[in-house]
């Protein structure tokens, strides 16, 4: 009989290395938890448990059991290092339209969790692919310790030559509470967790930083463009609008930043031909990852999303959180209830 408390059991017990925890997003249409594991890992490299929506995955180099609680958010833990979880899921992940990292934004990341003592913290900023080359902060990686590392990072974002660029990627932080416990918590932006301490406590806190990005993509979500059908002597009614982006700063070059937008390259994995009339480019672009169409309309210091119904938030998400770390950390939602999504105010986590 294999339960969570086994998990949970083998995890503690497993050596000194932290547990680490892999968030992936999932459409599997496959109807089972058991037949979504077999379509993504194939028959013979997982074992059923006596929980329905837990099962354990076995690679080369251990195991992985993989929590499906959340359907479409699962949660993958293991003390296997990073630099082998990573191969493995990432030839999962690429493979396969139904399979999508979590892209957390910045502010996700920066507030991670209430009263959280943060000891590390890393941003990276690559603006080669829209940035001109005198540009002051087009390439910008700070890696601060210490308790006073986040008012430090502040000092820096405050300059006006670096303000755009100063994103987090990742950070670490020490949390305690007189019921769990404590926990050390090490998170990057694509959803990747590095944790010591108690572990139902680490299981917690996983639940919330999901809870708080699943709010933003189904905001994102909810804004999708339809029509509804006609009734009567009224015609088609349309629902949804598009998703407006503001920029703190303004595209230098507009058709040399479409064309690194929409050249089918990673991360953002999407491709299209823009038509551009003056200061506006439109196109009619392809998310090669989950293979849904999407409209975007760029002006100089604005772009729209139009997401059918049916396209995947996911996408608006992993958009915002690489332009975040390749143009404009400061970029903003016009719609208030996304932008609150986006800071990580929506939510609260719970303690």
């Amino acid at each position: 009989m294999t339960t969570r408390a086994n998990m949970v059991e083998r995890l503690r017990t497993s050596g000194p290395a932290p547990t680490r925890t892999v968030v992936l997003e999932a459409h599997c249409e496959a109807s089972t938890p058991e037949e979504k594991i077999r379509t993504v890992f194939g028959a013979g490299n997982y074992s059923n448990t006596d929980d329905a929506y837990l099962h354990r995955v076995f690679c080369d180099d251990g195991e992985i059991w993989v929590d499906q609680l959340n359907q479409r958010f699962w949660s993958l833990h293991s003390t296997m290092p990073m630099r082998k979880i990573n191969p493995f899921l990432h030839e999962k992940v690429e493979a396969r339209r139904d399979l999508d990292w979590m892209w957390l934004p910045s502010a996700h990341l920066e507030n991670l969790w209430p009263g959280a003592v943060s000891n590390r913290v890393r941003t990276k900023f690559h603006g080669s692919d829209f940035l001109s080359e005198d540009d002051p902060a087009q390439d910008l990686t700070i890696n601060l310790s210490g308790r006073g590392a986040e008012r430090l990072l502040q000092h820096i974002s405050d300059n006006t030559s670096y303000r755009s660029a100063v994103s987090f990627d990742s950070v670490q932080v020490s949390v305690a509470d007189d019921d769990l416990g404590r926990v050390n918590e090490g998170v990057d932006r694509m959803g990747r967790f590095a944790a010591t301490g108690d572990l139902e406590y680490h299981f917690q806190f996983v639940s919330a930083v999901i809870e708080r990005y699943s709010n933003l993509v189904t905001l994102c979500e909810n804004q999708s463009l339809s029509w509804s059908p006609p009734s009567g002597d009224a015609g088609a009614l349309p629902h949804g609008r598009p998703i407006a982006i503001k920029f703190s700063r303004q595209i230098p070059d507009l058709e040399h930043f479409v064309g690194s937008l929409f050249a089918a390259r990673k991360p953002f994995r999407l491709w299209g031909i823009p038509s551009i009339q003056g200061d506006i480019a439109r196109v009619e672009a392809v998310d090669l990852h989950v293979g849904h169409s999407l409209r975007i309309e760029i002006g100089l210091e604005w772009m729209r999303v139009y997401l059918e119904k049916g396209t995947c938030g996911n996408t608006v998400a992993r958009l915002v959180s690489n332009l975040q770390h390749r143009f404009d950390s400061r970029l903003t939602f016009m719609d208030p209830d996304l932008q609150a999504a986006l800071e990580a105010r929506s939510t609260a986590a719970v303690a």
